[in-house]
Formats: structure tokens, sequence, C-alpha cells
């Protein structure tokens, strides 16, 4: 542990459908319909593979501050939510309860991991599942597109990030360092 560390707070944002880690560089994929795609295609336009959009970057946002001159309650409210609003994230409890923060030591940095209850009002932006670290991919784990049956707690999908941030599996690859005025009270 340092004396002088880096203080970054994530916000883990969750809602119904699970966890949520935003996005970026999206690139359409034409796909190449089959013989017998392209045969039935004639008749019924419907038949051929649609255009799709993936992803190629996954990550958190994370905001650096100082805890001596601003608590981290009072940073949340004041800079980073209005950044977040700006991007198009909309808040239902903008509210944090004490007991969902976590603050973790990874090498110099010190990451206060704070669970927020939150819609989206722009769902580009966003998916809801976390990375594999060992193999970087994306794993989707969204309430909505699983059956009843298997439906998981919202809780479980911020445990796994807050276990990876923990075990120091979640880098600055990861983490994508945005920059807010954040004044004190």
């Amino acid at each position: 542990m340092s004396s002088d560390p880096k203080h970054i707070i994530i916000p883990i944002f969750y809602n119904h459908r699970g966890a949520m880690i935003f996005r970026d560089r999206p690139l359409r994929i034409k796909p190449t319909p089959s013989t017998m795609q392209s045969i039935l295609g004639l008749v019924n336009k419907n038949s051929l593979p649609k255009e799709k959009t993936i992803y190629q970057d996954y990550f958190y946002y994370g905001f650096e501050f100082n805890p001596k001159k601003i608590r981290l309650v009072n940073a949340l409210m004041g800079g980073i939510f209005d950044y977040f609003h700006s991007i198009g994230v909309t808040f239902n409890y903008p509210g944090v309860d004490q007991s969902s923060i976590a603050e973790d030591w990874v090498g110099r940095t010190r990451y206060h991991v704070v669970a927020v209850m939150a819609d989206v009002r722009n769902p580009y932006l966003c998916a809801y599942g976390y990375l594999d670290p060992s193999t970087n991919a994306f794993i989707e784990d969204d309430n909505e597109t699983n059956p009843r049956s298997k439906m998981k707690s919202p809780a479980v999908s911020v445990a796994t990030v807050k276990n990876m941030i923990r075990k120091g599996e979640l880098g600055e690859a990861h983490i994508r360092l945005a920059q807010v005025q954040l004044s004190a009270p």
C-alpha cells in the first residue's frame, strides 16, 4: 500500500436486467447468405440474414477524486452523475446505499466501487454482463434474454465485477478514466 494512492471511483450500474458494462467502437457485419437463403431471398426478403452490429470495446468508467477534498457520495452526486446524464444514462434512484461501497487496493490505486441503480435512455451505450479477464471476451448476462427460470439477481453480476476488481483482473485496459469537474460542497 502506498502513502499517497490514486483514488478512483468506479460506479457499477445495474437494474433488473443485470450489471451494466459500457461499449464502444461499433462494427457493422454484413452476413453472406448461403445458397439456400439466396434462393429463398428472391421470394421472401425476410429470409435473408440481417446486418449485425458488434462492438469491439467493453469497459467501465472510472473517475479520479481526492477523498481529502470531497466525500465519495458528494463526488457521485456532483459531477459524476451529471457526466453520465450528459451521455444518456438516466437514474431511477441517484442515492447511493453506503453498504454497497467497496474499497480495494490494486497496486498503487485504491478503487472505490459503488453499485448504482440505473436505467439507460440510450441502450446502444451499454450491454448487460461482464468481461472474462482470461479471454478478454464479453460474457452476456442479460436477464431479458434468459428464460424466467434462469434469471439471476443483479447482485450476482455486481458481485462478480467487484471480485474481478478486487483480484486485479480488471486493469486500466478495462477501466476508462473520464475527466469531470468535482467541486467540494
